[in-house]
């Protein structure tokens, strides 16, 4: 590794960490013992921190290292505060020449708000250690500090960067020996870490794969220290509408080797949000609520917080109240600080948002909202094309489902954007690609046991989809009280063509006599037409006006 190399990690692990504003938090993990060859007597947390404290004492660096590697997870998480009061003892020469006490102290210096800047300059010397091609640096060290630095970058808001640090160590841990492999404890929780790390950085089927070989290397005594693995993949099963699948890790998260703590703390965040989706799907928000009650953690730093925000707005939707649950996802939001105002968490949460919004009858400012992202992935053209829906903008709607037939999509996307072409294609004369359509939409609906990809259409078109799959033998998907969740437009909340005329007109002039010269009325029906406007916009006057226009974005030429 060259001087340009080594810089390049110092210069990465710095601006992440000036750039970030989040609350302070260390590496997400759980008590658990993650080395190899640990030293004699780790029985117990206790155990462990009394074996660091001897080994210190005696100056036994080597001593530290194992007795560290033994317990990282333990040592970290749990005893941080006691752990780095130990490793300041030792000679900061002593500590540059080993990286996993390096990376240990950065953890725990981590937690301490006001020392940040220390705990990144501990994560740059430790990760130059670790890149360099050190013949006496422990493989499992090496494997450790490079999952803790993919954490450290996830958790200072640069998750991208993690990615690669986090394939390394895999491809490390994959070409372990079977033998050296049975020695590494724990080995299902690094995984888990690792997989965390792929998963925000948007690798997500490496994410899945990696939590896949933590889940295999669990073990199946109570309590097993796998539990985060079987969780992540739950919750991103039925996120990603794979409501079968995720079926089928639930009960094992259920009935498992698993403990209620492991299910509540943040190991089990994304098996709550997995619960919570289920109910969800069979529109039980009193089910999803509990769900989300359940589980214990802190709001203000938990990194899973947008997915958690999700699933309660949702929640509130389900409940009928959007008002409620947009006035708490922004409640959320601005505790987040300047995170919550991220380009990334915006992108994010406009699905959110608009979906509200249209339950509250404001297509226009779900338009703006998704407008002001620039998301183009399939998913955000279905929330494009479900906003024409309700704006009657059905040739935009198919048009949007059509610029992703070739894409690769969740079952999720699949099945709301089929929803959303079936409810276009029922609005016009039958045609063979309607029945297609439909066919396509069940089937889907039946194999991936989604429901909300219906719910989630405007009240007309949900009770003629429901009826046509009814038709065409599609009945059991009704084993759920089904419902819309979102509106029809109410037609006198909508501005006539001859309105929106005006209401071009008035962005450049404030002259009645002028607006009817333009348009060829006169200045009685300008007049009329304008009181008419600012009923619909609940405003009083033309600067009002002009900025609710431009807000909701209600000039865009409609079909």
């Amino acid at each position: 590794m060259d001087d340009s190399q080594i810089e390049g990690v110092d210069r990465d692990l710095s601006e992440a960490g000036s750039a970030s504003a989040r609350p302070a938090s260390g590496v997400p993990v759980d008590s658990t013992r993650g080395a190899r060859n640990p030293a004699p007597g780790h029985e117990s947390d206790d155990a462990l921190v009394d074996a660091l404290k001897v080994a210190i004492d005696a100056g036994d660096v080597g001593g530290a290292v194992a007795t560290v590697r033994a317990g990282w997870f333990e040592l970290s998480s749990e005893h941080g505060e006691v752990t780095r009061t130990l490793l300041e003892r030792l000679p900061v020469h002593t500590l540059r020449t080993e990286p996993l006490l390096l990376m240990m102290l950065g953890l725990c210096y981590n937690t301490l708000g006001f020392h940040r800047v220390r705990a990144l300059r501990y994560f740059q010397w430790a990760v130059r250690a670790a890149r360099t091609e050190r013949s006496d640096l422990d493989t499992v060290d090496r494997v450790l500090i490079r999952a803790t630095e993919a954490a450290a970058y996830r958790l200072v808001g640069h998750p991208r960067r993690s990615i690669d640090p986090a394939r390394s160590a895999l491809q490390l841990l994959d070409g372990l020996s079977d033998t050296d492999a049975v020695h590494v404890r724990n080995l299902t929780r690094v995984y888990s870490q690792l997989g965390v790390s792929l998963f925000y950085g948007g690798d997500v089927e490496g994410a899945m794969d990696a939590f896949a070989k933590g889940l295999a290397a669990t073990p199946d005594t109570p309590p097993s220290p796998g539990f985060g693995n079987l969780a992540m993949l739950a919750g991103i099963h039925a996120l990603r509408g794979d409501l079968a699948d995720a079926a089928a890790h639930l009960d094992y998260a259920r009935t498992g080797p698993w403990t209620d703590r492991q299910r509540n703390m943040y190991t089990g965040t994304f098996y709550r949000l997995a619960e919570a989706v289920a109910a969800l799907e069979r529109l039980d928000a009193p089910a999803a609520r509990e769900q989300l009650a359940a589980m214990q953690h802190d709001r203000r730093s938990i990194e899973h917080w947008i997915a958690i925000a999700q699933i309660e707005a949702m929640a509130g939707l389900v409940e009928g109240d959007p008002g409620r649950a947009l006035a708490d996802l922004e409640s959320f939001v601005s505790m987040r600080g300047r995170e919550g105002r991220s380009g990334d968490a915006r992108t994010a949460l406009s699905r959110t948002r608009a979906l509200l919004q249209l339950a509250l009858g404001n297509p226009d400012a779900a338009a703006a909202i998704l407008d002001r992202v620039s998301s183009h992935d399939a998913m955000a053209q279905v929330d494009r094309a479900r906003v024409d829906l309700a704006l009657g903008r059905t040739g935009s709607a198919l048009s949007a489902i059509r610029s992703i037939a070739s894409a690769e999509m969740s079952a999720r996307t699949t099945a709301e954007a089929s929803a959303i072409e079936a409810a276009v294609l029922l609005r016009l004369p039958s045609t063979a690609r309607s029945s297609g359509t439909l066919r396509r939409l069940g089937s889907l609906l039946v194999a991936t046991h989604q429901r909300l990809a219906v719910a989630l259409l405007p009240a007309q078109d949900f009770e003629r989809v429901m009826s046509a799959l009814r038709d065409a033998g599609y009945g059991a998907i009704a084993d759920v009280p089904l419902r819309p969740l979102l509106p029809d437009l109410s037609p006198d909340l909508l501005l006539t063509e001859r309105e929106r005329a005006v209401l071009g007109q008035l962005m450049t002039t404030g002259s009645v006599a002028e607006i009817a010269a333009a348009l060829y009325v006169s200045s009685n029906t300008v007049k009329t037409q304008l009181r008419s406007i600012y009923r619909k916009l609940g405003v009083s006057n033309r600067e009002d006006a002009m900025a609710v226009a431009v807000d909701r974005r209600l000039l865009t030429e409609r079909e």
